[in-house]
């Protein structure tokens, strides 16, 4: 390492070692924005690429490395003269960037893999494959370790530096999940990770048995759990929506909490795992961040558009500082906004649920849950989900509006229709409320991402002829690759499974874009991978009909779609 500035984490805002200036990303402008630490004063903002997602700020304060999630590559930002000096290449879609000041560290999300690049040269020197969906990112203050999260699991990855390798990997807890931040303590001796997790398996689902706000602490001594010092901050605090980023003051006496759903900071003492205070910030807060003599909190709402500055003597909010003008249309960012919100009782009750919670960033969580009337059910995801009406296993939702039953009988709130609602066949909710339609518009934008796996043309051809031939496209068909409409593929069970509309084991047909990011499949995640798909049920089981290659390249047809 070029300099010693204690342990680092990939974050949405950042202040540089020499405490002079914030730097915070605007994922929606596809920017980040250049703030003095002191005066509040924005010096810049700094175009880079598409949905920057993270940033680190090198030991030396000298430059800025941002992960452009959709873009995939990092962004080079000159931290005297305010300019991106060059975008580098990396693998699938960066989440999380770490630097010694020589090298970037880069969790590769879409391909499992975190990549280290020289910044002398921008070129990939190395690829360390890890468990799926790497996420968040953190280097020991010696530089010689690096902690890695994963985003639907309890999984943190400890990669040794000097040997490029995998160490270990520790677990947090079963069903823990939205692992997409982690951060070292000041002494280096803790890891502190916010995660919620998900109580897939209850039978009896009420909104405060559903999902549970947790920062769970890993000792790194001894690579292992600390369960007694783990927070529940619905507990130590007061009940929030999707813990998102910590921030701990240089002595390492309390934690600040940013949880992106119910738009608020919780303030927490580790000597007694005791909330101080519990601090109202703008919407979607996914960053926070501390001075280095511990002054000020810099939390970045990521949906308004600003910077809420706490002082940490007062606790509480001094200075708001906008960052961007969010490009989005109007409906858009009420809708989105709404989508990702948990902060008001029309929503949820408690601050408990929101539509991200289980669908964050338009993706599913990677659960089955038991405890829906109809059967086990396995969340979807969202993409193109207006192009695919019906939406739901059963097919009962027949527009998006129809997610007010979703807000009214699984988040618990009160709803944004005045009055009653309809039945989700019957008369149309669309019309009904304004913040509805812009629910439904934003739900109507979200975009699949694109595959990455799309390299090996001549297997993904062979596979595309195997499913054209197989009749697969009769069901799921380009380019949407549904019919949209119910079918019985001999997977239900008749005795378990009937939903209140009387359509038994029929399931609504699935698209297959972004099969490479949904696993499990089919309505009871029974089929963990394609491979398991192509063995299930009646409709499915063709494999024995094909060799092991056309497997694998019918495999790989799947995976690059869309």
């Amino acid at each position: 390492m070029s300099e010693n500035s204690g342990p680092s984490a990939a974050s949405a805002v950042a202040v540089s070692p020499n405490g002079v200036l914030v730097a915070a990303v605007n994922p929606d402008s596809d920017s980040i924005t250049l703030v003095d630490a002191t005066t509040l004063e924005v010096l810049a903002e700094v175009p880079v690429g598409d949905d920057p997602r993270t940033l680190a700020i090198s030991p030396n304060s000298l430059m800025a490395l941002v992960a452009n999630h959709r873009s995939d590559t990092i962004s080079l930002v000159d931290l005297r003269q305010f300019y991106e000096v060059a975008q580098y290449r990396t693998g699938a879609m960066p989440y999380g960037v770490v630097t010694d000041g020589e090298r970037a560290f880069v969790t590769e999300f879409g391909l499992g893999k975190v990549s280290v690049i020289g910044l002398a040269t921008g070129r990939i020197e190395i690829d360390i494959g890890v468990n799926p969906f790497p996420a968040g990112l953190a280097l020991s203050a010696d530089g010689q370790r690096l902690l890695v999260t994963h985003l639907f699991t309890a999984d943190v990855t400890v990669i040794d530096l000097q040997t490029s390798t995998v160490r270990n990997v520790i677990s947090t807890g079963r069903d823990t999940n939205l692992s997409q931040f982690i951060a070292i303590s000041p002494d280096g001796s803790k890891a502190y990770i916010p995660q919620t997790r998900s109580n897939a398996t209850n039978p009896a689902l009420l909104f405060d048995t559903t999902v549970f706000p947790v920062v769970n602490v890993v000792d790194l001594a001894e690579s292992r759990l600390m369960v007694r010092r783990r927070i529940n901050p619905d507990t130590a605090d007061e009940p929030v929506n999707m813990p998102f980023a910590v921030v701990l003051a240089p002595d390492s006496s309390i934690l600040y909490l940013a949880n992106a759903g119910s738009d608020d900071v919780s303030v927490i003492d580790l000597n007694t795992n005791r909330g101080l205070a519990h601090i109202a910030v703008g919407s979607n807060p996914r960053g926070v961040t501390i001075t280095p003599d511990g002054s000020r909190v810099f939390v970045d709402n990521v949906l308004d558009g600003t910077l809420s500055v706490i002082d940490t003597d007062a606790l509480a909010v001094t200075n708001t500082v906008t960052l961007t003008e969010i490009p989005l249309a109007e409906v858009l960012l009420q809708g989105k906004k709404i989508f990702n919100s948990a902060a008001e009782p029309v929503l949820t009750t408690d601050s408990w649920i929101s539509c991200a919670t289980c669908h964050f960033d338009g993706m599913m969580d990677g659960r089955t849950w038991q405890g829906f009337p109809d059967g086990p059910r396995n969340t979807p995801a969202l993409f193109g989900v207006g192009e695919t009406l019906p939406i739901h296993w059963s097919g009962d939702f027949n527009e998006l509006e129809d997610v007010e039953l979703t807000i009214r009988n699984i988040q618990f709130g009160t709803g944004l229709v005045s009055g009653e609602a309809h039945d989700s066949l019957g008369p149309p909710h669309a019309g009904m409320s304004p913040e509805l339609d812009a629910l439904a518009a934003y739900m109507d934008s979200i975009e699949a991402l694109v595959s990455p796996y799309v390299d090996n043309h001549e297997r993904v051809m062979s596979g595309e002829k195997q499913f054209n031939a197989l009749g697969c496209q009769s069901c799921h068909t380009p380019p949407l690759f549904t019919d949209r409409h119910l079918h019985d593929v001999g997977t239900g069970d008749l005795r378990k499974e009937k939903n209140a509309h009387g359509r038994g084991t029929s399931f609504d047909t699935p698209s297959l874009r972004a099969l490479w990011l949904t696993a499990p499949y089919f309505h009871d995640g029974s089929a963990l991978t394609l491979e398991d798909v192509l063995n299930s049920g009646t409709a499915h089981n063709i494999s024995a009909v094909l060799t092991s290659k056309e497997v694998e390249d019918l495999v790989a047809y799947l995976q690059s779609l869309p």
